[in-house]
């Protein structure tokens, strides 16, 4: 943009008033899209509750059924009943009863009519019922197969003035023969039925029961002769599982979403009215922050290009007035910032100079130790196993001068002794060197063999208690552990002059400590703290760097009253628990 363009009036109301009018439109616009999509899922959700509710009320029919049915049979009685005439009477007590029969027929083997109940007044209409109950029972195979199997069932016909449900119970005698069969008729369209209908009707619409052909049987509109299925209506069916019967809902599509509708046109029509006023507001806001804002901008360039020195001119207790605070806030911050940056940089360097001064000092050390290894392993070689060998050579040179065969035999003899006295001295530096019994039987086993080896060869009595720990060290730290505490039971063999020695293996606090203390003359260990030329502490710093690697820690107590006590610790590095 120009600079001219920049200088115009009411610039900034322009942009402020069309990010209004856009920030305004789009959630208008999204607003519209959950309406419309809240439309099609409210009417989704009324979909599924209407067809929750033809299902149920499909299901209360058929419990209905499965009840008149149980009804009927109960009424059937036994064998002695119909001799004594007591079934009869009560199935038709059970007609006059129940709402939902039209009839009762007693058909025999041959279908043909022993005996019935009609629920009519007159006689025209009782002997017309009775004929058209004949003629429907006989029409049904279910009765032919109710007869044949004896066994209850449910069936659908459709007669002359409608459709029936007729339940089918047999009746046998003492012997188990069926003996004749109960057809109950049950009318769709009676009263009954309508009430039950009833209950699943919504507001103004209706609840129909249809056939399987899509007849209407019964129905809450009495206007209605097959269901209505319009495009503008809400329609749900539910299946009776008893008849090929289904059970059909509707309302009316503008009175179920009427309140949805209504809301969703108010939003519409408010939705420019605010859009136009959010513009007029935003365009009359703006003018009270150009005039600010512009000295506001200068500072800002000035702070920009490093001018840090030259405050913030003081604005109005207002939001701009906050925005000024808060940009010299930030210039006195920034400055501050550098300055520190600047003496924390000149720190840092110091700080890295020192440390890699320490890493070189650690080095050092590290290579002492090591080479102090080296020196004590080629002393021992030298020591001890070569002069085996010198001797053992001294012996065979003599076995083959020797005069005669007895007494090279005799030199042969000695030979061997010499060269097993060095085999087992080189098993005990191979031992010293990494012990095959950490690896094989673990920390606690190989601990107990250290002492073994180096106590018990020192005429040190000594014993080992060993509390399980509940966790396992990593192989890494376990080695460690091992070597700091190899050091310091050869410290003890050595230089304790000890009786008695006690060994503790415990975990505490996270860690696995190793307590080694015994009965010496002790000494002072600040004497050791550091290692002197003739290479005494050296040891003691070798266990602390060890541990100090993996995280552990070396404490040495000692008195020529009390004797050294040896702390190791060393943390768990995996929290599994032992199998």
């Amino acid at each position: 943009m120009t600079a001219a363009g920049l200088r115009r009036p009411y610039g900034i109301r322009k942009r402020v008033a069309w990010l209004v009018a856009c920030g305004a439109l789009a959630p208008m616009l999204l607003a519209g899209w959950l309406t419309w999509s809240a439309y099609g899922e409210v009417s989704n959700h009324l979909l599924d509750e209407h067809e929750l509710l033809a299902e149920t009320l499909a299901l209360h029919f058929d419990d209905v059924l499965r009840t008149s049915l149980a009804d009927v049979s109960a009424a059937v009685g036994t064998p002695e009943d119909w001799r004594d005439g007591n079934a009869k009477r009560s199935l038709r007590t059970t007609v006059l009863r129940s709402p939902l029969f039209d009839a009762i027929v007693v058909l025999d083997a041959e279908k043909k009519i022993t005996w019935q109940e009609v629920r009519h007044r007159d006689e025209a209409s009782e002997a017309s019922s009775a004929a058209e109950a004949q003629k429907t029972a006989l029409a049904l195979p279910e009765v032919g197969a109710a007869l044949a199997s004896g066994r209850q069932g449910v069936a659908s016909v459709r007669s002359g003035d409608g459709s029936h449900v007729v339940l089918l119970v047999p009746v046998r005698d003492w012997n188990g023969q069926l003996e004749s069969l109960v057809c109950a008729l049950i009318n769709p369209s009676a009263p009954a039925w309508l009430a039950m209908l009833r209950h699943g009707r919504l507001g103004s619409g209706s609840a129909s029961l249809v056939d399987d052909k899509g007849r209407l049987l019964a129905s809450t509109d009495a206007r209605a002769q097959v269901p209505p299925m319009g495009q503008d209506d809400i329609h749900a069916v539910g299946t009776l599982t008893l008849v090929p019967w289904q059970v059909v809902l509707r309302q009316p599509r503008a009175e179920a979403l009427g309140p949805l509708v209504q809301q969703s046109r108010r939003m519409f029509l408010l939705s420019p009215l605010l859009l136009i006023a959010a513009v007029l507001f935003s365009w009359g806001a703006t003018h009270s922050v150009t005039q600010p804002l512009k000295a506001l901008n200068i500072a800002a360039r000035r702070i920009a290009e490093g001018n840090l020195d030259t405050a913030v001119p003081v604005q109005a207790h207002d939001e701009v007035g906050q925005l000024g605070r808060s940009l010299e806030a930030m210039r006195v911050a920034l400055k501050r910032s550098l300055d520190e940056l600047t003496e924390s940089h000149n720190a840092l360097e110091q700080r890295v100079e020192a440390r890699t001064q320490e890493l070189r000092q650690l080095l050092t050390k590290f290579v002492s130790v090591q080479e102090d290894e080296r020196r004590r392993i080629a002393r021992e070689l030298h020591d001890e196993t070569c002069q085996t060998l010198a001797a053992l050579g001294m012996k065979l040179d003599a076995a083959l001068s020797a005069p005669s065969a007895e007494a090279a035999r005799t030199r042969l003899i000695e030979a061997r002794t010499f060269s097993g006295r060095t085999l087992a001295d080189i098993h005990a530096l191979i031992y010293d060197l990494r012990p095959s019994v950490l690896d094989d039987l673990g920390l606690f086993p190989a601990i107990r063999w250290l002492a073994e080896h180096h106590l018990t060869k020192a005429g040190i009595a000594w014993r080992c208690e060993v509390t399980q720990a509940e966790h396992t060290l990593a192989p890494v730290r376990e080695t460690t552990l091992f070597r700091a505490a190899q050091e310091a039971i050869r410290n003890v063999a050595r230089h304790s002059a000890a009786e008695q020695v006690l060994i503790q293996v415990e975990e505490r606090d996270g860690h696995l400590q190793v307590e080694i203390e015994d009965d010496g003359h002790g000494f002072d260990p600040a004497s050791v703290s550091q290692p002197s030329p003739s290479g005494r502490g050296l040891g003691l710093l070798g266990m602390r760097e060890r541990l100090s690697i993996v995280g552990g820690s070396a404490e040495v107590f000692s008195s020529s009253e009390s004797g050294t006590r040896v702390v190791l610790r060393v943390p768990f590095e995996e929290e599994k628990t032992l199998g």
